[in-house]
């Protein structure tokens, strides 16, 4: 509780308006500070976070995406992190697509990636069409607010972008969740150095 409080003073949200690491998204209206996700202590040499942004990129349609599957065989620590959340807070409206990419990204550096995320323990705002970046090697990973400002957890990331490991990148292709109940996101891996996907579809 104390860590939480020092947190959320830290970033800017008051004690009462920030939930704890438990949440996956959330909509969020109160004062913040955009910013990085941390890096571990033991990250390894050239693994780095940073942020971006969705202004001025190209829309692109949801419409020949997939649902997400249920069960899906999960690879890394975020079979805990899974335990960590709460089972509503995953939605048969969250959607992936696989994408060439020629090179793609490799699995492995994507798994460095996906580690480290679940290793930081950060709460996070989103500003909105803003996104955080995790960056290693040829490996390149995203989250994303589309449509408004939001609150998340490392957990629901590390968590979410290990089902596009295994839906997407173990099988050599770039791929992205977009997550269409509100508030909506998207993440997913790309080729280190390559732009970001925008599949924002605001109302």
């Amino acid at each position: 509780m104390k860590f939480s409080l020092v947190l959320s003073l830290a970033i800017g949200v008051s004690a009462a308006s920030f939930r704890t690491r438990s949440i996956g998204v959330q909509a969020f209206d109160g004062e913040y500070s955009f910013h990085a996700a941390d890096i571990p202590y033991n990250a390894p040499e050239g693994y780095e976070t940073s942020v971006a942004f969705l202004d001025n990129l190209a829309k692109r349609s949801t419409e020949a995406m997939e649902v997400v599957p249920a069960g899906l065989e999960r690879r890394y620590e975020s079979v805990q992190a899974l335990r960590r959340l709460q089972r509503k807070q995953y939605s048969p409206n969250d959607f992936f697509e696989c994408a060439n990419a020629n090179p793609a990204p490799a699995s492995a550096d994507c798994g460095v990636i996906v580690k480290n995320v679940l290793a930081t323990g950060n709460d996070l705002v989103v500003a909105r069409s803003s996104c955080l970046v995790f960056t290693y090697r040829t490996c390149q990973a995203f989250f994303c607010s589309l449509c408004s400002t939001l609150t998340t957890s490392t957990d629901f990331i590390g968590n979410q972008l290990d089902t596009v490991d295994a839906l997407c990148v173990a099988d050599g292709k770039a791929g992205t969740i977009v997550g269409e109940e509100s508030p909506q996101y998207q993440l997913g891996f790309t080729r280190a150095g390559s732009g970001l996907p925008n599949y924002e579809n605001c109302s």
